[in-house]
């Protein structure tokens, strides 16, 4: 058995009514993922988190998550006591850091930051164990009208091909909606919508595979 983490620290400036935003979300979602009430929303928030079930006033936050019943950022926030404009706001997570829920949060609060520069952050995963290919990271940019992510692992898969991509061959061989029964389009799914990966489902085969292969000659994986 090993540990796995997922790290980051990275920190921002922003308008005080974006750090109120922030702050605002970031304490609720804290409250609904322990089953506490957090209140009722700012009609602010609201405005950039709208309600996806009108009996819930909170959907539309717990729609950052995978988990919607447990809304973690996986993450610390610290806030420049400074009231002085622009404010520094930072978001550290040492063990689970959600990168995706953070950035789309961003995304949504922070558009007016936004319009003058993109921000951006990186991640590091790593483990207990020196075990093959469970070390990597990856990167986020958040732009005013999209979040763009990286892993590691697929800039380098990209960087190492040497012959027209295998996702191709797979694709003309199986056939384009087909699936391999090792890797199941639902466990694709379950990576994209978790912000795991955002490769097409014979890209992410292609790279299973290869981390498949890795894990079986490794001799202290298990």
């Amino acid at each position: 058995m090993a540990d796995n983490y997922i790290l980051a620290s990275f920190a921002f400036t922003c308008t005080n009514a974006e750090m109120a935003l922030l702050v605002e979300a970031f304490h609720a979602a804290t409250d609904l993922s322990i089953d506490l009430d957090p209140g009722k929303p700012t009609a602010e928030l609201l405005a950039v988190l709208p309600p996806s079930k009108a009996e819930d006033p909170w959907s539309g936050l717990r729609d950052l998550f995978c988990h919607r019943d447990y809304p973690t950022f996986g993450a610390d926030l610290t806030v420049d006591p400074d009231a002085t404009e622009p404010r520094t706001i930072g978001f550290h997570g040492m063990t689970d850091f959600q990168a995706e829920p953070i950035a789309n949060l961003i995304h949504r609060c922070c558009q007016s930051t936004l319009k003058q520069a993109p921000i951006g952050f990186e991640w590091a995963e790593t483990c207990s164990k020196p075990w093959v290919n469970e070390f990597g990271g990856g990167w986020c940019a958040i732009h005013v009208d999209r979040v763009e992510f990286q892993a590691t692992g697929e800039g380098l898969a990209a960087a190492l091909r040497t012959e027209p991509p295998a996702a191709e061959t797979l694709s003309k061989f199986h056939g384009a909606w087909s699936e391999l029964p090792d890797h199941p389009v639902r466990d694709w799914q379950y990576e994209v919508a978790n912000g795991d990966t955002r490769l097409g489902y014979w890209d992410w085969v292609v790279i299973r595979q290869v981390v498949d292969e890795d894990a079986a000659s490794d001799p202290f994986h298990d």
